[in-house]
């Protein structure tokens, strides 16, 4: 199997973007990080992986969510399985605000965990259904569902951050999974948040253990799609 790409992608530099703002308020921040970095994710994500891409904007209780769902070009036909990647999210943003609704664990437990989900427990690192935008935040329950290490989720810098978003309501930030394949695992998942004094703190944090983890997912993927090419090949 092809080996997993072990040098790191290029790096967003956010420190530039942001010094591009015409209004150096926090309200006039925003409003040019709302509207400038979903372009510059986007033009990341289809440099890293160059393929037919399929992205939806989609807003939902005060943030939107960008999906590139290759899957429903496969299912047009327009691109075959095995030049597709799984649906998966490229980036979520937005404001912090209280949670719209109690949080179901029964609901968060039919979510898949992407590939790692095949694997046996005994084999693989602990994983939760992560949220890209937390639920104390207003994040949905289940459209911004990522897998996710639980050193990161529960514990550390990725809580300063959220902390300090749901003790600052009002808040820009945003989260960013990384790839480096096919499959909807993120190898990196980048967190940034637009601090009150208008400096942006931002981090990326390692999603997986070992590189042969991350093989072993994208190997995972590519079995899926060779099952689903498989019977128009016997037509």
């Amino acid at each position: 199997m092809r080996r997993m790409p072990t040098v790191d992608p290029p790096r967003i530099d956010y420190a530039q973007i942001l010094a591009a703002a015409t209004s150096h308020d926090y309200a006039g921040l925003r409003e040019f990080l709302t509207d400038e970095l979903p372009y510059v994710w986007l033009d990341h994500y289809i440099a890293m992986l160059p393929h037919q891409h399929n992205v939806h904007r989609i807003p939902v209780d005060g943030f939107e969510y960008l999906w590139d769902m290759s899957g429903e070009l496969v299912r047009q036909g327009i691109v075959p399985a095995s030049a597709a990647v799984d649906d998966r999210l490229i980036a979520a943003h937005g404001l912090s605000r209280p949670a719209a609704e109690v949080r179901k664990g029964s609901r968060l437990r039919r979510r898949t965990l992407g590939p790692v989900s095949v694997v046996d427990p005994s084999e693989r690192l602990p994983y939760d259904r992560g949220h890209a935008i937390g639920h104390a935040l207003g994040g949905v329950l289940d459209l911004n569902i990522i897998p996710q290490t639980r050193a990161v989720n529960r514990g550390g810098l990725w809580r300063q951050m959220e902390r300090y978003c749901q003790e600052h309501l009002g808040t820009y930030f945003f989260c960013r999974p990384i790839y480096a394949g096919l499959s909807s695992h993120p190898k990196e998942i980048e967190f940034g948040v637009l601090r009150s004094d208008g400096s942006l703190w931002a981090h990326s944090f390692q999603n997986y253990g070992r590189i042969e983890e991350l093989e072993t997912f994208e190997r995972l993927y590519r079995e899926k799609i060779a099952r689903q090419e498989k019977p128009k090949k016997n037509t």
